[in-house]
């Protein structure tokens, strides 16, 4: 089994995000910044312990502790068995005075399972961010990168390493006025690991996804900011055979509440056109966007929903995307100030446009639409400032107008993160 490893590409992006901020530091004012309200979270110090010029939080993580029915998501031949995550992290803030600061972040986690020693793997998450806080403006640098052996799209039912790695150039302004302006530039390399068993048909998903996105904001009521987001994508692919480099553009409408609203986050959603650069008659025109919301219920409950609809690059025959409609609702109930309990419900809608023929073992022939059905049962603890533990089910159900994709998986788990 192999660590995951990381890129040329990212290790220059984390040097320059660090040498950038080591510039920023290096003129920094001793002050500190103003703890009760930061700029930006990357600078709260919350949770963390003073070491040196560092604000550490070291992480302990032990999740997905449980039994799968269908770890291989394999309908003619589903295979239970018992499965843990264990790992740890460290979250890290180098602070510089009121100009901003540093946050590095670094987790690996090892998966095991108890008879398919065939799907151990590590999985890796690393971030580094530098922020610069001007007067009026907040800039930041970011580099993300994720490695983990998962399904990684909705029709592909295969456990395969998936590499993400982002670099993303940001600016936000600051001040309480009516309007303000959010803006970031991002090129992003997403990668499916030769050197492990994925098909030829993963791989072709290889590809770099560059993406400009500029949002502006207007405070319409004391909670209440509308939102509209323009955003254009250039996607090319590393197999260019294929003739799916593809361009994106999109105009994201909405609206954003504060927490202290009755009703509390975002919503938005809007035209997108994606256009097939070499492929005739595969270009999407559709409405995208997503949503997530909570209201309390009294002083002991909260409502939470949540939608999404968007366009995934596919693997699925002669289809470049397939479209993803999904919704869900939760309810959570505080039974005391440490332990509460949530239930949730979800569907998704997964449309394929192009006819599928037959193939193989399956003799299906036509459109294929998978319904997803989700639940999930969670019980909560707070043990402690910084550990909460979670015992949770979970069950999904896929019904496919081509039955041999439905599939059906429940999961029983036990998890908790630790912050020293």
């Amino acid at each position: 089994m192999n660590r995951p490893g990381r890129s040329a590409r990212t290790q220059v992006a984390s040097i320059a995000a660090l040498a950038a901020v080591a510039l920023l530091c290096g003129g920094a004012p001793g002050r500190a910044q103003d703890a009760t309200r930061p700029a930006d979270p990357d600078l709260s110090t919350e949770g963390t312990r003073r070491a040196g010029p560092f604000h550490l939080k070291p992480l302990a993580v032990i999740k997905d502790v449980g039994y799968d029915d269908n770890i291989r998501y394999d309908a003619p031949t589903s295979e239970g068995d018992t499965t843990a995550t264990t790992g740890g992290g460290l979250d890290a803030l180098l602070l510089a005075g009121d100009r901003g600061g540093l946050r590095l972040f670094q987790e690996l986690d090892y998966v095991a399972f108890q008879k398919n020693a065939d799907l151990d793997h590590w999985n890796g998450h690393a971030r580094a961010r530098g922020i610069l806080v001007l007067r009026r403006l907040l800039l930041s640098l970011e580099d993300r990168y994720d490695s983990v052996r998962e399904r990684p799209t909705a029709d592909i039912d295969e456990r395969v390493r998936r590499k993400n790695d982002a670099l993303t150039a940001a600016l936000r302004t600051l001040g309480r006025g009516r309007l303000g302006l959010e803006a970031y530039v991002r090129g992003e390399r997403i990668d499916y690991a030769a050197d492990e068993a994925a098909t030829g048909a993963v791989q072709q998903l290889n590809r770099d996804e560059a993406t400009l996105s500029v949002l502006g904001t207007v405070r319409v009521f004391p909670k209440t900011t509308f939102l509209l987001e323009g955003l254009v994508s250039n996607i090319v692919f590393e197999e260019d055979t294929l003739g799916s480099d593809s361009r994106k553009r999109a105009v994201l409408p909405g609206f954003r509440f504060d927490p202290s609203a009755s009703v509390q986050g975002e919503i938005k959603a809007g035209p997108m056109v994606l256009e097939a650069l070499d492929r005739d008659g595969a270009d999407y025109h559709g409405v995208v966007g997503e949503g997530h919301l909570a209201t309390r219920l009294g002083r002991a409950a909260r409502l939470k929903g949540g939608f999404e609809r968007d366009v995934t690059f596919s693997i699925f025959e002669d289809n470049l995307y397939f479209v993803g409609t999904s919704w869900s609702a939760a309810y959570e109930q505080f039974f005391s100030r440490h332990v509460s309990g949530e239930l949730s419900y979800g569907r998704t809608l997964i449309h394929y446009p192009e006819e599928a023929f037959p193939t193989g073992a399956d003799p299906f022939q036509g459109i294929r639409d998978d319904r997803v059905t989700e639940q999930h049962a969670t019980v909560r603890c707070r043990a402690r400032p910084g550990m909460t533990i979670e015992v949770s089910a979970y069950r999904v159900v896929r019904d496919s107008t081509d039955d041999f994709y439905d599939r059906t998986r429940t999961f029983y788990t036990f998890g908790t993160t630790y912050s020293f």
